[in-house]
């Protein structure tokens, strides 16, 4: 039984994706995936710094 929803919006993102894309998006499920399930940290390749996600250069802007 699936413990996710998986949202029109994130559907249509997920097939604009180019084959490589999906391909390195698949990878990094099974890394996240791995890594909860070993209950460690998770691998440098999937943690950000806080300071990443903040509005303005080198960080990502969020849009609604």
């Amino acid at each position: 039984m699936p413990t996710y929803e998986t949202l029109p919006r994130f559907a249509t993102d997920l097939d604009r994706l180019t084959p490589e894309q999906r391909r390195k998006f698949r990878q990094t499920v099974a890394a996240f995936v791995e890594d909860l399930r070993a209950g460690g940290r998770f691998r440098a390749g999937l943690r950000r710094a806080a300071a990443s996600l903040a509005p303005g250069p080198g960080g990502a802007a969020v849009e609604g």
